[in-house]
């Protein structure tokens, strides 16, 4: 069985924060926390959490579209022997956004960064295997995640989904 490394996620963030300053961290609960990490700094960071914390899992990462050209990354790191959760939260910009990989610090991310890739359209940079995971290749650069994505009736057609029904009209001030 791990020992525990003793590290907790408070000195973890700390020991972050005085290597990079740009980072800054709130407690999500007992030995939880996030950072909120500039994109350059991305690999710094998660280099850190793999030196100092010997058991670190790679849960996962995630996109959220935030509307206008604004997205960010939710990283999520596990420790079992420490009991302590590492969230890191990354704000990107732009219509073809982009970050580096952290894959091969942590291969277990490798299938998290293509399958946002290919739903939300952010690019990691130097991923080994950038290639659709899940959507048809007809589907390359479409991005279904995006708030602004729209599927068309043909899709739907195809799925042999019934069309949602109208919702009936309630007494507003307009009728």
């Amino acid at each position: 069985m791990s020992e525990s490394t003793g590290i907790t996620a408070s000195t973890l963030a700390r020991q972050i924060i005085n290597r990079h300053p740009q980072v800054s961290s709130r407690p999500l609960g007992t030995n939880e926390i996030e950072l909120v990490v500039p994109s350059d700094k991305i690999r710094g960071v998660v280099t850190m959490i793999d030196e100092n914390v010997h058991d670190a899992l790679p849960e996962s990462i995630f996109g959220i579209d935030l509307e206008n050209d604004k997205y960010e990354l939710i990283y999520i790191f596990w420790s079992h022997s420490n009991r302590m959760l590492v969230q890191l939260r990354v704000s990107l910009e732009g219509e073809r956004p982009e970050i580096d990989s952290t894959c091969d610090i942590f291969p277990g991310f490798e299938w998290h960064e293509r399958e946002t890739r290919e739903m939300f359209g952010i690019e990691f940079k130097n991923h080994p295997d950038p290639r659709l995971l899940l959507l048809p290749d007809e589907l390359e650069g479409v991005f279904p995640l995006r708030k602004r994505f729209q599927t068309d009736q043909s899709r739907l057609d195809e799925t042999g989904i019934a069309p949602p029904k109208a919702r009936p009209k309630t007494g507003g001030d307009d009728e």
